[in-house]
């Protein structure tokens, strides 16, 4: 989720409309991050972590337009055992 920079906000009515889609969907990319780490060991999902593996792979799976860039604006505190 971002800052909405252009068009307005869904109303309550519109957005009920498509929060089962919503749902979902977030439960199926949830599921495919979980089943592509799942065998890691020594390095376990966080909170945030999902966002910042999907930021990462959506930057280097287009292998075909170098240099890769990654560019991760955080205003917060990360802390990592």
């Amino acid at each position: 989720m971002g800052l909405l920079s252009q068009g307005s906000p869904l109303s309550w009515e519109e957005t009920k409309r498509h929060a089962d889609h919503v749902r979902r969907h977030g439960i199926l990319q949830f599921l495919h991050i979980y089943h592509a780490v799942k065998d890691r060991h020594k390095d376990v999902l966080k909170w945030g972590d999902e966002v910042i593996f999907n930021l990462v792979y959506l930057q280097t799976g287009n292998y075909h337009d170098p240099p890769y860039r990654l560019k991760i604006r955080f205003c917060g505190q990360y802390e990592r055992d």
